[in-house]
C-alpha cells in the first residue's frame, strides 16, 4: 500500500479521505521522503539510509557549482530507485532564479519507459513537491 504524503510548505502530512489515509500510486510519497525524510531513527532499519544533504545543498548561495551539487545530491538519495528496479532512469535538473529560487525538475523512467516528473520548489527554507 503506497499512502499519499503531501507537502504542507513546511513538511509532509498525510491525506484523508473518508477517514482512512489516502492511497498513491505514484512515486510521490518516496520520493518525498527520500529527498526530505533526514537522518531518522529508522535508518538503523534501511539498507537505503536518508540524510539532510539534499535540504543542505538547497540552502547554499544559488552558483553553477551548488546547482550541480543539488542536482547531485538528489540522484544520490534517489538511486534507490535503480537499485531496487522500480526505475530504469533517474532525470535531475536544478535551476536559479533572480529571486533566489531553486526549481529543481526530476523525472523517473520506469523499466515500462513510462515517465512521471515532479518539481521540488526551494525558497525561503520552504519546499513545496510537486508532480508534474
Amino acid at each position: 500500500m503506497d499512502l499519499l504524503l503531501t507537502d504542507n510548505g513546511d513538511g509532509g502530512e498525510f491525506v484523508l479521505e473518508g477517514g482512512d489515509v489516502k492511497e498513491d500510486g505514484t512515486f510521490s510519497t518516496a520520493l518525498y521522503v527520500s529527498l526530505f525524510g533526514g537522518d531518522n531513527y529508522y535508518n538503523v532499519f534501511e539498507e537505503y539510509q536518508s540524510d539532510n544533504s539534499f535540504e543542505e545543498a538547497l540552502n547554499q548561495p544559488i552558483t553553477a557549482l551548488n546547482l550541480q551539487n543539488v542536482e547531485r545530491t538528489a540522484k544520490k538519495l534517489l538511486d534507490w530507485f535503480l537499485q531496487e528496479g522500480l526505475a530504469s532512469d533517474i532525470t535531475v535538473k536544478a535551476s536559479g532564479d533572480i529571486s533566489e529560487k531553486i526549481n529543481v525538475q526530476i523525472t523517473i523512467t520506469e523499466p515500462d519507459e513510462t515517465s512521471s516528473s515532479y518539481a521540488v520548489i526551494w525558497q525561503n527554507e520552504k519546499y513545496v513537491l510537486k508532480a508534474i
